[in-house]
């Protein structure tokens, strides 16, 4: 038996734990468990055994939460995948960490080089042909984001599971007999920490879809009394351009992660539903690092995004680093029970101390909350001058119209790299004023020579900024000839 298992069992049976309206399901405990026990079966029948990694990319369903407890049952690690990704994606990432099993949804096909030995009602059970690698006392292989383009892979131990959602558990005030909106992808580290683990740690249930859909989030917190929504900034910024005509009276606890969210998106939200936005600082490698607790919105021009306190049993620093400029501070440093032992088949310097060295600069505020100032790997050459996007960026979103800028750059043969910024905003917010604006407030190498309008930031799979969307966006505006 694990820690999870022994948890989840001490759950009364009969409690409803997961509702997928979509499906038209009600999974109980009991339920839960019988899944998860017969996902094992097919699981050791096809030759999973203690330490095998197993792949899963069954998007939001109850089955993907099953998954999680099965691997606790046969002490499987479980690497969970991007519903959106594509098959030679996949087939990529579960080549390259030697993934034993692969669970697809039922008519999804076999990967490349995998073939499928048993179907669910749910799942395709599928064992790669090729040889396996083991990774014995871990798990889960959680994702993340390579410099290089290729995905970095987590050694997470059941430990840093249970540590890291006892942390977010504590932070967030997450009861057991709550109900949590889940619509952000359950294969993101964010979604397991905050709504798979807690779930089998405490019982605390979860309204699962696949895809954010604004009434429906309406609809089912209103269906089953949801009180806690952790959600992305974008989720809660289409509240705000489409408000609903009522607000759920329970739901009143907001959470937003994955990127910084402006001040002014959390005192609108405030007004127009009457709740907070609570603002969460987290990264794969770490588990949860701050949470601002506070009940009412934070007050604007801190010279970055605040994040909040760190959480319970996190002790963050802040660490002198040469890429550092004036006023953005140090590089966080994370030390605490959440911080996997480093990177699956890869050493890295980051993982140190005891923790793990972010690539993000802050600094703390007077009453000791974490403020966000920029990235050290972030910063861009503009002739031989380093300017931090964030300054920028933070100067942008003051001006009138403007609800969020994004400022990159990219290359330039005569001045290393061009500043470009990308802006949502309303029509006062147009090119020619923000460079005023910016001009009148910034040094010349940190005025952007580019400025783009958005009605909306396109996005990744996992609701994040598409990055090289925008930079596309970009360098055909740069190509046009008297832009």
């Amino acid at each position: 038996m694990t820690a999870i298992v022994d948890a989840f069992q001490r759950i009364p049976r009969d409690r409803r734990l997961i509702f997928a309206p979509a499906l038209g399901q009600v999974w109980t405990a009991a339920d839960l468990d019988a899944a998860a026990q017969a996902l094992a079966r097919h699981l050791e029948a096809a030759g999973v055994s203690q330490g095998d990694l197993v792949a899963s990319q069954l998007g939001n369903h109850p089955a993907s939460v099953a998954t999680l407890l099965a691997c606790r049952y046969l002490q499987a690690p479980l690497m969970p995948l991007d519903a959106g990704a594509t098959a030679a994606e996949t087939a990529a990432t579960i080549q390259r960490f030697g993934a034993r099993a692969v669970l697809l949804q039922a008519a999804a096909d076999a990967p490349s080089g995998c073939e499928a030995v048993s179907v669910t009602a749910d799942v395709r059970v599928c064992v790669r042909t090729a040889d396996a690698q083991r990774y014995p006392g871990r798990a889960m292989l959680k994702l993340t984001s390579g410099s290089t383009g290729m995905p970095k892979a987590t050694l997470t131990a059941e430990a840093h599971l249970c540590g890291d959602s006892a942390s977010i558990i504590e932070a967030m005030g997450i009861r057991p007999d709550d109900i949590q909106i889940a619509v952000i992808p359950l294969s993101h580290a964010y979604a397991v920490g905050n709504l798979v683990v807690p779930l089998l740690l405490q019982g605390t249930a979860i309204v699962v879809r696949d895809g954010f859909v604004p009434h429906r989030v309406v609809e089912d917190a209103m269906a089953v009394g949801a009180r806690v929504w952790p959600g992305v900034p974008f989720m809660f910024q289409h509240v705000l351009q489409h408000p609903p005509g009522r607000w759920p009276e329970t739901l009143t606890h907001l959470i937003s992660a994955g990127a910084p969210l402006d001040a002014r998106t959390i005192l609108a939200m405030h007004e127009t539903v009457g709740s907070t936005i609570h603002s969460f600082y987290g990264t794969s490698e770490t588990g949860g690092i701050a949470f601002d607790e506070r009940s009412t919105p934070p007050p604007a021009g801190n010279g970055g995004f605040v994040v909040g306190r760190p959480m319970p049993q996190v002790t963050v620093t802040l660490r002198a680093d040469e890429q550092a400029t004036t006023g953005t501070g140090g590089r966080v440093h994370v030390a605490s029970r959440g911080v996997a032992s480093g990177y699956a088949g890869l050493e890295d310097a980051s993982f140190t101390d005891g923790g793990f060295l972010t690539g993000d600069l802050g600094h703390f505020d007077a009453e000791g909350r974490l403020v966000l100032t920029g990235r050290v790997s972030s910063f861009v050459n503009v002739a031989c001058k380093k300017v931090q996007p964030a300054e920028v960026e933070g100067v942008l979103r003051e001006a009138d119209g403007v609800t969020d800028a994004k400022v990159f750059g990219v290359p330039d043969e005569k001045r290393g790299e061009t500043l470009v910024a990308c802006v949502i905003g309303d029509p006062s917010a147009n090119p020619r004023a923000l460079r005023s604006h910016c001009i009148a407030r910034l040094s010349p190498q940190k005025v952007p020579r580019v400025i783009l309008n958005f009605e909306c930031w396109p996005l990744t799979e996992r609701g994040k900024v598409d990055r090289a969307a925008l930079i596309e966006a970009a360098l055909e505006r740069l190509a046009r000839p008297n832009r």
